[in-house]
């Protein structure tokens, strides 16, 4: 299988608020290079960085999010959504993370290979993944995490219902150029105001569930399982979504992660996370480290409630997910 392209959009202020290390990402993954996808004033910063040598000689390189998606025609499409009940948008709502999903859907339409792959920004590897199985065949990195609202769009505008239990939502995916590009052509075809896709999805997600009322991962996992059922394999994927309660990412030397990656594909540092100091002593701790694996010591704080309820099946309910424990 040759390698991919793999994308990564985010902000200039999420890219300076973590530390990675990119040759990570051509160890553990099978890719050709990196291309990050944002404003132009996160270039200025990549190119600083490269005079700077940060990047040696990876293929690590930059798109203007603008040449893929209008971020205002997005905007427009909300606020004309809300104009017409009466309402004003709400600075609350999390328009760049919907942003983010519509940059990684369109880039199919500009993609030279077969299939890409997406990572998010503020997730960092931890050990080599196989992207393929021995067939060829994709993996499907699957994980406990249940939005309604997600659904509620997928079956307006794809006519599918949830299909498992288990969520397609991690902080990665590989697309399928091909698949993606039938999901787009199939949203242009809804009865709903837009001349793109991502307006046509703004226009058709309630209201009441704007804040999440669409996912892009769910959105594909769902079709490609349904439609193309014998393409992708699934798996169990791990990853510590509260790290930031814990470290920083700039404090993960090798030997932190080589405990961690004992347990964890990846760790992931929420913008709204902020450190515990209890458990950032315990965290850097060696005898906690010596005498448990990183997924113990994590159970462990959950089995504390230090992020909300945790029931004997391991969920965490919070004000915007209900999510198990990685």
């Amino acid at each position: 299988m040759d390698k991919l392209t793999l994308i990564i959009p985010c902000k200039k202020e999420d890219y300076e608020r973590m530390t990675q290390n990119f040759s990570d990402y051509f160890e553990f993954f099978p890719i050709k290079e990196i291309i990050l996808i944002g404003s132009l004033s996160l270039s200025k910063v990549l190119d600083k960085e490269r005079e700077e040598g940060k990047f040696g000689d990876l293929p690590v390189r930059f798109l203007d999010e603008e040449e893929l998606v209008s971020y205002d025609k997005m905007v427009k499409a909300v606020e004309d959504h809300l104009a017409e009940k009466g309402y004003k948008i709400d600075k609350s709502s999390r328009l760049g993370c919907y942003y983010q999903q519509f940059l990684k859907m369109k880039y199919s339409e500009i993609c030279q290979d077969e299939y890409y792959m997406t990572w998010d920004i503020d997730t960092i590897p931890l050990r080599k993944k196989e992207i393929f199985d021995e067939k060829g065949h994709p993996y499907f990195d699957m994980k406990n995490e249940y939005q309604p609202g997600y659904f509620k769009t997928i079956e307006k505008l794809l006519g599918l219902k949830k299909m498992i239990n288990k969520s397609f939502i991690s902080e990665h995916m590989v697309f399928k150029k091909e698949y993606m590009k039938e999901i787009i052509d199939i949203i242009m075809k809804y009865p709903v105001k837009g001349e793109s896709f991502y307006e046509k999805i703004m226009y058709s997600i309630d209201l009441d569930n704007l804040k999440l009322g669409f996912s892009e991962f769910e959105s594909y996992g769902t079709y490609v399982g349904m439609k193309h059922p014998e393409s992708y394999k699934l798996r169990e994927w791990y990853s510590l979504r509260k790290g930031g309660f814990f470290t920083t990412s700039d404090k993960l030397d090798e030997a932190t992660k080589s405990w961690l990656a004992g347990s964890f594909d990846a760790i992931t540092f929420e913008a709204y996370n902020s450190i515990n100091p209890e458990l950032e002593e315990m965290f850097n701790n060696d005898e906690y480290r010596n005498g448990l694996s990183a997924m113990e010591f994590y159970k462990i704080a959950l089995e504390g409630g230090l992020f909300g309820v945790f029931t004997e099946e391991g969920l965490i309910k919070d004000d915007l997910y209900t999510r198990w424990p990685y």
